[in-house]
């Protein structure tokens, strides 16, 4: 690709990670640039960020609070300038090479939405192979394993499509661009295939996971774990592997179902409800 990528990269604590995923996305020699946020961090993960060099550095914020991702992502979006957007968490590693191969098959293919890197486990494609084979589209060169959403983390997209579907008003919680609005609308998402691993350093079977430490489950915990209200690894790591099975053995369209019957009246109200007992408890 001529053209530089631009990708989002947002901190908050936890410098043992970002340490190595800043060394690790530097040391990938693809054309990018770089956009830096750390969300107040104490732990001097600030620092880092502060004070790493390099020329595919396009912009850095150092915000004196936590703001989670919305905040980072509009700051962004109204300062990206390539047609090629896209994002990487500071627990995430993805192999040198992977922007390029997502890249391209992005500017071939205007039907595509968010392209990303597999961030679960190997085995966890494997255990559901036959399933999950029924779910690849071929878009000539390329392949995408399809899904009505992705994980906000080693995946790029349009910038245009970004802003389209960008949450205005959003919590900050996730990746604030509404993915099933894109799916609904026509756009294929999903991971790139043959999949491109990532390390997700928070699934507790990697050699770096952070919450495995004895009695820092809470301090660590994965933003996906807090929202999720779950206690412990073995608890998080048995929501990860779920969360695979579900994806890669449910077909989009009934996917888009379920999300449809999860969205109305009746069950919004539900989760409020368990949201609020869960804060008293």
């Amino acid at each position: 690709m001529n053209e530089p990528v631009d990708i989002l990269f947002i901190t908050f604590n936890r410098i043992e990670y970002v340490k190595k995923t800043i060394k690790h996305l530097l040391g990938d020699t693809t054309n990018f640039r770089l956009y830096l946020w750390d969300n107040g961090s104490k732990d001097g993960a600030a620092d880092v960020i502060r004070e790493v060099k390099d020329e595919r550095i396009a912009e850095r914020h150092l915000c004196p609070v936590n703001v989670m991702q919305a905040y980072p992502t509009e700051w962004y979006l109204d300062r990206c300038r390539s047609e090629i957007i896209g994002k990487i968490d500071d627990d995430t590693i993805a192999p040198y090479g992977w922007i390029d191969k997502i890249g391209n098959a992005l500017k071939k293919n205007e039907s595509l939405g968010m392209v990303g890197c597999w961030t679960f486990w190997p085995e966890d494609y494997e255990r559901n192979r036959i399933e999950a084979s029924k779910k690849v589209i071929d878009f000539g060169d390329h392949q995408i394993l399809h899904n009505s959403y992705i994980g906000g983390t080693a995946f790029l997209m349009k910038r245009d499509i970004a802003k389209k579907y960008y949450i205005r008003n959003h919590m900050g919680n996730a990746f604030p661009i509404d993915r099933i609005k894109m799916t609904v609308d026509g756009y294929i998402s999903g991971w790139y295939f043959p999949l491109i691993y990532a390390e997700h350093m928070d699934d507790p079977r990697s050699e770096y996971c952070l919450m495995k430490k004895k009695d820092e489950f809470n301090k660590n915990a994965a933003l996906t774990a807090k929202v999720r209200n779950i206690r412990t690894p073995e608890q998080y790591l048995e929501w990860i592997m779920q969360d695979a099975d579900n994806i890669l053995t449910t077909p989009v369209n009934r996917q888009l179902k379920n999300i449809h019957g999860e969205n109305s009246l009746v069950n919004r109200i539900k989760r409020r409800l368990k949201s609020s007992i869960s804060r008293l408890l």
